[in-house]
């Protein structure tokens, strides 16, 4: 087996690193994961098209295992990606705020200003958090990522952004009902649906009828040790 080429030369490792906060050797290591998993179409030849598509996120260890994967991919190239597809810089970013690895080769719990490659042109977040700004807010805008996300909020809205089928920036019962079908599998609507509005309940204190909200949701999550466990094993 060769061994993995280097990052090539039209890959900004210097923006990278300014941008994650990742050390440089970190990055490297990234660089063969990605390499690895960057295939062609019969999945042999390595590093062939430069970008991560569905089929190569579906080879990470255990994604073809979790009845999930579907939808976490989707969600990876749509939040993440552009046209279905990652590039490193954008494979990077992701993993910079899910990979279970330590910032510039040291725990720290500073929070490091990130620019998702995605959306460097894009219009730069306010600094101001006045309550008037943030209840002009919709809750599709709330549930989008900001630059000055905290590593745990990003980690948050990803996780709801998981279970918002429908994208509107709340949770229904009817995406709840959407998830439960993709984690179970055989399930009749009646028995999803049953468990769905059990579920809201359990976050709206049983109004009816009631949508789960961004900062609702994340309250909920605050009594569970969720910066940890969302982690994604994709380096060795």
């Amino acid at each position: 087996m060769g061994a993995t080429p280097s990052i090539p030369d039209s890959i900004d490792v210097e923006e990278i690193t300014n941008n994650t906060g990742l050390s440089k050797k970190q990055i490297s290591s990234l660089w063969t994961r990605f390499y690895e998993l960057d295939r062609d179409g019969r999945g042999e030849t390595k590093g062939y098209k430069g970008y991560l598509d569905a089929v190569d996120l579906n080879r990470v260890p255990k994604f073809d295992e979790n009845p999930m994967a579907p939808r976490l991919i989707k969600v990876i190239l749509d939040d993440f990606g552009s046209d279905a597809r990652l590039t490193f810089p954008q494979f990077v970013y992701f993993m910079s705020t899910f990979g279970q690895c330590e910032r510039g080769g040291h725990e720290h719990h500073h929070h490091h200003r990130h620019s998702h490659p995605k959306h460097q042109s894009s219009t730069p977040a306010t600094t101001s958090n006045s309550a008037s700004q943030l209840v002009t807010k919709s809750p599709l805008e709330n549930v989008k990522y900001s630059p000055d996300d905290t590593p745990k909020t990003r980690k948050v809205k990803f996780m709801f952004r998981m279970y918002d089928i429908d994208r509107d920036g709340r949770l229904s019962k009817e995406d709840v009902q959407e998830t439960l079908k993709m984690m179970v599998g055989k399930i009749s609507d009646e028995e999803a649906s049953i468990i769905a509005e059990k579920v809201i309940a359990e976050f709206t204190d049983d109004q009816l009828n009631s949508k789960v909200s961004l900062e609702t949701f994340e309250t909920t999550l605050k009594t569970l040790d969720f910066n940890d466990k969302m982690g994604l094993k994709l380096l060795k």
